[in-house]
């Protein structure tokens, strides 16, 4: 675990360093407050030991910039004071701190409360874990959910027209058993993830804190604080228990969530290549395309721009164009999560093309691509992701030509940025003797 010291006097310094590397972490030691700051947003430790008085910047005041980054992981930070007012150990609480250790430190006493902030940081990780991946189950169920309600459509409507609504019934019923399968592993990962042990140990930490100058007696001689090294024990099997099944039910959820795309891509080999035209407009169904992928763009804190020109309600294929929408939004996301570019963004522009079509523009100032693969990036099979299979770029240009519409990429090299541009057909509605022509 990744330690910070921040102590100007260098012989206190040295004294802790060599007590943590011995302890087995792994230490930065910085000499004033600004060095101190300039380690934390490029190395993020994960426990700070703040010397309260430091050139620069104060303790104070560094502890209040930690806790200033909400959208970083959470540092577990311990004051190194000889202040033994219990007035400026409410204002160190008050700060953002979580503990503090009072000049000249006990060995075994720094050992005890580095310990206890190690193991609060270890939960908190494997908590956040644990919210992320069920955030990105939830995000994925969200985007299954719609393209089933897509593919319903399209399957009845095959169907129906070639006589097999039974097949129909029997792919919807099969689908429809996953589904549930990976309704019960979502609830039961919210259900676990609610019954958590972190709220009642953070609760513990406060109760720690309360006795920190008579740790030691009153772990051994209190009543309630003879029951808090067991408590933390059970406490911590809880918690690997928790993190195992939550792995377990993710785990199931994915599975049948491949499940049922196997099926989806099955049914869709029988129900045709069908040319249903829809009513839409335009950028609604943009908006749609990027409600899909939302949690991540969110998530990643991209910023969509949006150029939309509207031509009112056209007629397009409306199923066949938010499928190409949605996975080159969710390509985009991609390339912006793995690039180190700031600000992330992911620009949608359209405008009409000289060939009367329309022109859907989606840009991104993410990782790139390499020229050597830009011939290649519509291939079948090829991909540039350690996850990826090859069809997702594949599909898209297959729906594009299905819809009599092509799509072009470009993209000036890595970390560049990339822009994929689809085009397809503008037929704008004509009123003509009250009938639609």
């Amino acid at each position: 675990m990744k330690v910070l010291i921040a102590e100007d006097d260098n012989a206190s310094r040295i004294v802790l360093q060599n007590h943590l590397q011995n302890w087995g972490y792994e230490v930065i030691a910085a000499e004033d407050g600004y060095q101190a700051w300039n380690v934390i947003q490029t190395s993020r430790p994960e426990i700070i030991l703040i010397d309260w008085i430091m050139p620069g910047i104060d303790g104070i005041e560094l502890c209040k910039k930690v806790r200033s980054q909400s959208d970083k992981n959470y540092i577990y930070t311990i004051f190194l004071t000889s202040k033994n007012e219990i007035d400026d150990m409410v204002t160190a609480l008050d700060n953002g701190a979580d503990d503090f250790i009072s000049k000249p430190f006990d060995k075994n006493v720094l050992r005890g409360k580095m310990a206890a902030g190690a193991r609060i940081i270890s939960y908190e990780n494997e908590m956040r874990i644990a919210r992320q991946n069920a955030e990105d189950a939830k995000a994925k169920l969200e985007k299954l959910n719609l393209q089933l309600e897509l593919t319903y459509k399209k399957l009845m409507e095959a169907a129906h027209s070639a006589g097999m609504a039974e097949v129909a019934s029997n792919v919807l019923h099969n689908v429809g058993n996953a589904l549930n399968s990976v309704n019960v592993s979502a609830n039961i990962i919210i259900e676990k993830l609610a019954k958590s042990e972190i709220p009642n140990l953070l609760k513990l930490a406060d109760i720690l804190k309360e006795h920190s100058d008579n740790l030691a007696d009153f772990l051994i001689n209190d009543p309630q604080g003879k029951f808090i090294p067991t408590y933390i024990f059970e406490a911590g099997n809880h918690l690997v228990q928790q993190k195992n099944e939550i792995l377990e039910n993710l785990s199931s959820l994915i599975k049948n969530v491949d499940h049922i795309k196997e099926i989806i891509q099955m049914q869709q080999f029988y129900a045709g290549t069908g040319k249903q035209q829809d009513c839409v407009s335009l950028p609604e169904l943009i908006e749609n395309a990027i409600a899909i992928n939302n949690a991540g763009l969110e998530r990643n804190k991209i910023e969509v721009i949006r150029e939309y020109e509207d031509f009112g309600n056209i007629f397009i294929d409306k199923h066949r164009t938010i499928q190409v929408l949605v996975s080159l939004i969710d390509n985009a996301e991609h390339a912006l999560t793995e690039s180190t570019n700031e600000p992330k963004q992911l620009k949608i522009r359209v405008t009409k093309a000289d060939n009367n079509k329309v022109k859907i523009e989606i840009s991104d100032n993410g990782i790139g691509i390499r020229p050597e693969d830009l011939n290649k990036i519509f291939s079948k099979g090829f991909t540039t992701k350690s996850s990826g299979h090859g069809f997702g770029l594949h599909g898209c240009q297959k729906a594009a030509k299905d819809m009599q519409g092509n799509i072009t990429v470009n993209s000036p090299g890595p970390g560049q940025g990339t822009t994929f541009t689809l085009e397809i057909p503008l037929k704008k509605i004509e009123v003509k003797n009250e009938k639609y022509n």
